[in-house]
């Protein structure tokens, strides 16, 4: 079989510590819908759609234009849509955090990659298709430092979906 397209998206990987604790908060909300799998939580910085395997190489190219800073991310926000998505915000998303995004999706664009029109909304998605509220409790408290950031590969089967990391782009540290 010879894959032809490949359903991409570029993210902020989680470390696996802050993984587990974000996995370990979130079964003690009891979320009655679809849990996103630990290995798989991550923040959307662009999502591409599917795409053709060709254009990978020039993916890895435009990303690697992209100038990022690194920065602490702090999720503190627990945030439920009236579609049933249970996901962690940020009251004060960073400024390195939304020029990352506002530079990587112009650069996309101006590729000729079609991407969401809407304004960007940094959040980690715990869950899907919820039909409660969480019972409110103590406020999350999530904070890592974002490093790098990642394209994607998403995958699906019998045994669930799988998002693979595919390559990786340091993000400049600020010197302390």
């Amino acid at each position: 079989m010879h894959i032809k397209s490949l359903r991409l998206f570029f993210g902020l990987p989680l470390p696996h510590r802050q993984a587990a604790a974000i996995d370990v908060w979130r079964n003690g909300l009891a979320l009655d819908g679809r849990l996103v799998a630990r290995h798989n939580l991550h923040l959307t910085l662009a999502f591409l759609g599917s795409q053709p395997v060709e254009r990978l190489g020039e993916l890895q190219r435009l990303a690697g234009q992209v100038r990022g800073q690194g920065f602490e991310l702090r999720l503190d926000r627990l945030e439920v849509s009236r579609h049933g998505l249970v996901s962690l915000g940020t009251s004060q998303p960073p400024e390195a955090l939304l020029q990352l995004a506002g530079e990587l999706n112009d650069t996309l664009r101006a590729a000729g990659y079609s991407l969401e029109e809407r304004a960007f909304w940094p959040h980690l998605t715990l869950a899907r298709q919820c039909r409660k509220h969480p019972a409110p409790g103590s406020p999350p408290d999530f904070a890592w430092t974002a490093e790098r950031f990642v394209l994607f590969h998403s995958t699906s089967d019998e045994q669930g979906t799988v998002y693979h990391p595919l390559f990786h782009w340091p993000l400049a540290m600020p010197h302390l």
